[in-house]
């Protein structure tokens, strides 16, 4: 809207500068002073008609009177000038408009007046008097500006209410035409008038006045027919809605509309003291309520007092009382209209509409008669239909509502709230012997990621398969809650700690089996914590933050299992949420650090890349293991950013070695990608994010990823490796041979380097049983076409054993241990060196 004021504004300066400005003055018998019309333009604008469009109003005046006769008897500046002010006084003084509408308005006044002026002086430059060239100008004038100021007000309209008014600009730009007509034809006479006789001025009040009421007329005509047709439908609304909600939701949508409110609502009174009120509203917006409780009573209010008088209210704008005791906090009530729902017998509740939309009006006396009426329609229809059924149905709703309160909404089994009572109770109970309570909290691992990946649609469908699972292998009088997010719990009455860990294995086998999602299968895993304790021995607050600290030691521990609670996992625990905090903040200050291993071409043992290492340097706990902080990251999501910031500097690196020397031109940088990160839905921006801020080619990374990471969602897993292999990205099984090794994945995944895990190379050296391990993945990669790297290798007889075999790459100790950033630039350095010293001492013998 902003915009479009903008535009019209910079139309309007345009029109007065090439259109009004060179315009000369009338040739009339006498001039009238600007200041005389801009008066007659604050008239008008003040006594208008209003055809209203939804929240907005397209104002209808006698303006183009002022206009016609102005076109005669004023000069063209002055004119657009009265128009400006006058106009401008009564927009602003009277109707108060906002800023928005108040430029839009006078800009669209300053564009018609230009206009008007500059086409009545084109098309009659040189009349002298009034005839028919000077009538026929003086219409063009006044028609082809008011025709465009009704287009530019449904534009405007449109883009308020966020799509085209079609429908309506119709009509408008046929009564629009209809006005300009007639409004112009008086002005004409007027103007013949003045001509003749300046004194006869006075005789055009008695015809302006009367075309004025005719027009009030028109609209207050059109607004009765209007009131009809609303209690016509609205009565025919309730005879054919199947259901009282619907019929409720109707007759407020109706009410909304006609009465062009921002908020309907409909309260009803219980028949049972302290029940609850049932509420039902439509707004703000296309917001819904249907038949919500909502208290058991309305307060001390502008709705008590209606309900307790038994009379409607008008509550009107600048009002200064109480509020409206209905609990409409969703809104900011400027005004309303509240009316009593009267039955046979008592008052069976208030019906509402809040807000008048526009800057037009606010209800009034005549609003407040016409909805009155309509309440009594609707009382009556109600009453008779089927407003007693659904009281009689308050018990039944009540129990509904109970549930709702108790039970989760995506999975029907019990919430938190329902679990922590249960457990309170059981550990209340006792009984002669009193016998064990234990408690499941159970934590799927990963639900962020696949919920990532395939979205929130897919991830609610997982809850409730793995809900329906964990309810399936439970007895009959167990509880099995969900408490949020992807936690759920599990309440065991009459089972010490050895019977919960045959639930919990139960549990845990239930869930091994894969889950069929969106035509993906997906392994889902839980990490659960087992609490047990005897009635009486313990708070319901300690107990379930027991078996909470005892799930986070399963995490922790390497996921899918379970962990009994013990007192000295407190510490474990505290323990694992410092590191995680620690790790979180040497993420945010630089405090990890990237190291580089070598690897070399078994050949000729020259550095064709290096595989980036995160490390983590503690300032009190030294040097943390990756084995440590990589887990830890993993379960807290840190994983990301981690692997991120990783990539990122990897690559800067690499990008920087290759400038060492033409020999380094192609040199490649691995970078390990765990299976959260392979699912995470950014993997793909943030791998091309890293290349092109470093300036490295695509075929210069590669990407190192476990047999197990990719098959925990394989379909899923080949998308996005392919997306990274369409920008050149090479793609590395790590530790191959220790996971699922299945040939079968290795063509359907585009692969193009196998890693020899370090425990084959080991066996090089032990004999030709444990070798043989190593030379078959070396044969499958030759006859697949993958190249082969081996890992670990710690002395020289292994690679001369894998130069044998065909293996072509290599990494380990012995060829060197993982470098800094700094360190592996000289050690590059110095191997270019040494080969250089090697290449001249051949060229000069």
């Amino acid at each position: 809207m902003w915009a479009l004021n903008a535009a019209l504004c910079a139309a309007a300066l345009t029109t007065y500068e090439f259109g009004t400005r060179s315009a000369a003055p009338p040739t009339a018998p006498i001039l009238i002073p600007w200041w005389m019309f801009a008066v007659m333009f604050c008239v008008a604008e003040i006594t208008v008609v209003h055809i209203q469009f939804r929240r907005d109003a397209h104002s209808f005046s006698l303006s183009e009177l002022a206009l016609v006769i102005g076109l005669f008897f004023t000069d063209p500046r002055g004119l657009v000038l009265a128009h400006l002010v006058g106009a401008g006084v009564a927009l602003a003084v009277h109707r108060r408009q906002s800023p928005l509408k108040l430029v839009f308005n006078l800009a669209n006044f300053v564009v018609q007046t230009s206009l008007a002026t500059t086409i009545f002086a084109r098309l009659a430059p040189d009349a002298a008097g009034l005839g028919p060239r000077a009538w026929g100008a003086a219409v063009a004038a006044a028609l082809i500006p008011g025709l465009l100021g009704v287009a530019l007000i449904f534009v405007a309209i449109s883009l308020s209410h966020g799509r085209p008014e079609f429908r309506q600009f119709p009509k408008a730009l046929g009564f629009g035409l209809i006005v300009t007509l007639t409004n112009t034809s008086l002005g004409l006479i007027g103007a013949t008038v003045i001509w003749a006789n300046s004194l006869a001025a006075g005789l055009l009040f008695v015809p302006a006045a009367t075309l004025f009421l005719a027009y009030r007329a028109y609209a207050s005509e059109r607004e009765k027919h209007e009131s009809l047709e609303f209690l016509y439908e609205s009565t025919r609304i309730i005879h054919q809605s199947p259901e009282t909600g619907q019929a409720m939701m109707a007759l407020l949508g109706q009410a909304r509309k006609m009465f062009r409110a921002e908020y309907a609502d409909l309260r009803l009174l219980p028949v049972v003291e302290n029940d609850p009120v049932l509420r039902t509203a439509l707004g703000p917006d296309e917001e819904t309520v249907v038949m919500q409780a909502a208290g058991s009573g309305l307060g001390q209010g502008v709705c008590a007092r209606v309900v307790a008088e038994d009379r409607a209210v008008l509550v009107a704008r600048a009002h200064d009382d109480d509020g409206l005791g209905c609990d409409v906090t969703a809104i900011h009530v400027k005004d309303a209209m509240i009316c009593p729902l009267r039955g046979e017998t008592r008052v069976m509740g208030v019906l509402m509409v809040v807000n008048r939309l526009g800057d037009v009006s606010t209800f009034d006396a005549a609003d407040l008669k016409l909805f009155e009426t309509f309440a009594n329609h609707a009382s009556v229809a109600l009453e008779n239909g089927r407003l007693e059924k659904s009281l009689i149905q308050l018990t039944e709703l009540k129990e509904q509502l109970r549930h709702q309160a108790y039970h989760d909404p995506l999975t029907g089994l019990a919430n938190r709230a329902l679990f922590t009572e249960r457990v309170e109770h059981a550990l209340e109970r006792g009984g002669r012997p009193p016998q064990a309570v234990s408690i499941m909290f159970i934590d799927l691992d990963d639900f962020k990621t696949i919920n990532d990946s395939l979205g929130h649609a897919c991830g609610d469908e997982l809850l409730r398969s793995v809900a329906a699972r964990i309810d399936g292998v439970l007895r009959p009088g167990d509880t099995a809650a969900r408490l949020g997010g992807d936690e759920f719990a599990v309440l065991l009455e009459g089972v010490a700690e050895d019977g919960a860990a045959r639930a919990a294995d139960r549990i845990l086998d239930s869930l091994r089996t894969p889950i069929s999602l969106a035509g993906n299968e997906v392994f889902v895993h839980a990490s659960l914590g087992i609490a047990a304790t005897m009635p009486g021995r313990m708070r319901a607050d300690e107990f379930l933050r027991n078996a909470d600290v005892a799930m986070y030691v399963a995490k922790s521990g390497g996921k899918d299992r379970y962990a009994i609670f013990e007192p000295s996992m407190h510490a474990t625990v505290l323990g694992r949420m410092e590191m995680e905090a620690e790790l979180r903040a040497a993420l945010d200050s630089g405090g990890l650090t990237l190291a580089f291993q070598p690897i070399v071409s078994l050949a000729d043992g020259w550095v064709i890349g290096a595989e980036a290492l995160a490390r983590w340097p503690h300032p009190v706990r030294g040097s943390v293991p990756p084995s440590d902080f990589i887990p830890l990251a993993e379960d807290t999501g840190q994983i990301i950013p981690i692997g991120r910031w990783v990539m990122r500097q990897a690559c800067r690196s690499a990008r920087a070695w290759q400038d060492i020397g033409p020999e380094y031109r192609r040199f490649k940088v691995g970078v390990n990608l765990s299976a959260r990160q392979l699912q995470y839905a950014g993997l793909v921006d943030d791998v091309a994010a890293a290349l092109s801020d470093s300036g490295l080619s695509g075929d210069c990374l590669l990407l190192e990823i476990t047999e197990s990471s990719m098959m925990r969602d394989a379909e899923g897993a080949v998308r996005v490796l392919e997306q990274l292999k369409s920008m050149g990205v090479g793609i590395a099984i790590d530790d191959f041979g220790t996971g699922y090794s299945s040939l079968s994945y290795l063509r359907r995944f585009p692969v193009d380097i196998l890693k020899i895990d370090k425990s084959f190379v080991d066996g090089l050296v032990c004999g030709p049983e444990e070798s043989a391990l190593a030379k078959a993945v070396v044969h499958i990669g030759r006859t697949l076409g993958i190249e082969t790297v081996a890992e670990g290798i710690e002395h020289e007889s292994q690679i001369q054993r894998l130069r044998a075999m065909g293996c072509s790459l290599g990494q380990g100790f012995f060829i060197s241990r993982p470098l800094s950033e700094a360190s592996m630039g000289e050690f590059l350095r110095a191997r270019a060196r040494v080969r250089s010293s090697a290449t001249a001492l051949v060229r000069s013998a």
